[in-house]
This record gives C-alpha cells, sequence and structure tokens, in this order.
C-alpha cells in the first residue's frame, strides 16, 4: 500500500549540531533520522559529502538517459 509507513524509503534529514564528547565540542552538520543523529560531519566533511553527492546524482540521471 503506497504511503504506508512500511512502504516508505529510508531517509535523512540536517541540521547543525554540535557534536560533545568529553567537554570537546565540534561544530559541525548532524545528519539525523527523526531525532537520532546518524552521522556528524564538520563543514569541510560535509562539502565533501555535497560534492559526491552532486556526482552520483548527475551520473544516476546519465544513466536514465
Amino acid at each position: 500500500m503506497a504511503g504506508t509507513k512500511d512502504n516508505r524509503r529510508p531517509y535523512v534529514t540536517v541540521r547543525r549540531w554540535e557534536w560533545r564528547k568529553d567537554g570537546k565540542r565540534t561544530e559541525g552538520i548532524g545528519l539525523m533520522h527523526g531525532a537520532s543523529v546518524c552521522a556528524h560531519l564538520t563543514p569541510d566533511e560535509a562539502r565533501a559529502l555535497a560534492d559526491k553527492l552532486h556526482d552520483l546524482a548527475d551520473t544516476t540521471e546519465k544513466e536514465k538517459s
């Protein structure tokens, strides 16, 4: 059944997130699934991932045509 919870694709959202551990704070971006942090990226890591995602999106679209 389209639209049911069991049929939805896995997803993540993004938001600014400060990682805190042992008194150290690291500003960055959190990849979130609901309220859970799936990954934390520094700004440089986020930019590198964005570049890779963009390249993969281009490749995927080219393969469709």
